[in-house]
């Protein structure tokens, strides 16, 4: 009996079996940390998705398109396709959330619009604006091993910040969308041969080649938004090119709700009866404080010399086949404009139409700074006419110097011959479609930083 009360024999085990409880219990402890990792990993993809997503819609926002949904909805769609969605919003096109969870589980979804900058986002005042989308995604469930350690639920938390900047200025926009029986809403003729500072050309909608074109000096791109034909044309058109990108914003879409759109009268035919002919010169004032001018047909051999100011043509076709000019008006230098210079403002409202026919003598450069409203600084041409084919842009050969931003948003320009530019470092356009053809000059060099164009570029930052 004492031999065995004096036995050492099964110690070992016993001590063995103590240690265990809590090396299981680190274990265990482990386990659910490292099952909490994985719901992090899950959490920080839908932030992700949801962010970028997020900017993405953001981004078609800045470029004054019709955009399908918010960017709430739209954060929140990819945030539900990783399988995070706010209590009773589940409701999502391809879904992965469930419509109930296990008990004690919730998981939130947070969208918000702000401004990034050094590191810091900022959420601004209801209804402001911003150039970043911030996406806070969590899941709250109970605390089983772990409550031992005083914790009874534990939060796991993911946050996403997605960018949108504007890198590249565009110096010629087709907003789109591409024209019935397909083509691109940018079309470029075999025969241009682009000259300016070099900049990016871009369509809102896709891009059609004719052949290969040809661009004068550095800089060149041709940008798209959903992508480029014919195929063989595409894959090597001599400058940068991307076909799938977000759409360049428009900065001159606040033109198209301005209240002085509804202008219609009193109705003036300008030059007299509107018809400048052969040998004959008319000297043409603005008519920014009321009315409107109807057509104005300049011939070859006659001339229409602008006063610098704002002209609004209603129903008007406007025929510039002579010699159009402003000789009081003050080109903008060649380095950084000064805001002093004066300038001339085309208005076209109604079934208006514009043309610019080969032979052709037009010397036209914007204001900088426009007197009659500041949303028309560095606007040369403000084309507000609606979508016809009878109301068309036709800008041609001869010598054809237009400074300043162009924009005609619901119409069809084409853009022809050989144009040049000795008055201004500016010379842009915007429009619903655009063909090019022939030479012309475009630069964003010396424009009104208001009027510029840009690509959109969308990255996570956090």
């Amino acid at each position: 009996m004492r031999s065995l009360l004096r036995s050492k024999r099964g110690s070992a085990a016993f001590a063995t079996v103590i240690a265990l409880v809590p090396l299981i219990g680190v274990v265990a402890l482990g386990a659910e940390a490292g099952s909490w990792y994985v719901t992090r990993q899950h959490a920080q993809n839908a932030a992700d998705a949801a962010a970028y997503s997020g900017a993405l819609r953001l981004a078609c926002g800045n470029a004054g398109v019709l955009c399908d949904t918010s960017v709430d909805y739209h954060a929140k769609e990819f945030a539900a396709q990783n399988g995070f969605c706010n209590l009773g919003d589940t409701a999502y096109p391809g879904t992965n959330c469930a419509t109930s969870l296990p008990t004690g589980i919730s998981r939130a979804v947070q969208i918000d619009i702000g401004s990034y900058s050094a590191g810091a986002f900022t959420t601004p005042p209801a209804g402001g604006g911003g150039n970043a989308v911030r996406a806070r995604v969590s899941q709250q469930q109970p605390a089983y091993l772990s409550a031992v350690l005083g914790l009874t639920t534990v939060n796991i938390p993911a946050q996403a910040i997605a960018l949108v900047e504007l890198p590249s200025k565009v110096c010629a926009l087709a907003l789109g969308p591409d024209p019935n029986g397909g083509g691109g809403a940018l079309k470029i003729a075999g025969n241009v041969s682009n000259n300016g500072t070099g900049c990016p050309i871009m369509s809102d909608a896709s891009v059609q080649f004719a052949s290969t074109a040809t661009f004068t000096g550095s800089g060149w791109a041709v940008l798209g938004a959903t992508g480029c034909s014919p195929t063989s044309t595409c894959a090597n058109p001599g400058v940068t090119h991307n076909y799938f990108m977000p759409y360049a914003n428009n900065p001159l879409s606040k033109l198209d709700s301005e209240s002085f759109n509804s202008r219609t009268g009193p109705s003036t035919k300008p030059c007299g009866s509107g018809n400048v002919t052969n040998g004959n010169t008319c000297s043409l004032s603005g008519n920014s404080a009321s009315g409107v001018y109807s057509s104005l047909k300049v011939n070859a051999g006659g001339t229409v010399d602008f006063a610098p100011g704002t002209y609004f043509f209603y129903n008007a076709t406007i025929t510039f086949a002579g010699t159009v000019t402003c000789t009081a008006c003050t080109p903008w230098p060649t380095a950084s404009p000064s805001g002093t210079g004066k300038g001339v403002t085309l208005v076209l409202l109604g079934d208006s139409s514009l043309s610019i026919a080969a032979g052709a003598v037009v010397e036209l450069s914007a204001p900088y700074t426009n007197p009659f409203s500041s949303d028309l600084n560095g606007v040369l041409i403000d084309d507000q006419a609606p979508s016809k084919s009878s109301n068309k842009v036709d800008i041609n050969g001869g010598t054809v110097k237009l400074g300043g931003a162009m924009y005609f948003p619901k119409v069809d320009v084409t853009w022809n011959g050989s144009t040049s530019s000795s008055n201004t470092t500016c010379s842009q356009v915007i429009a619903k479609t655009l063909t090019m053809g022939g030479g012309g000059f475009l630069s964003t060099d010396g424009c009104n930083p208001v009027t510029v164009p840009y690509t959109q570029v969308v990255r996570l930052v956090q």
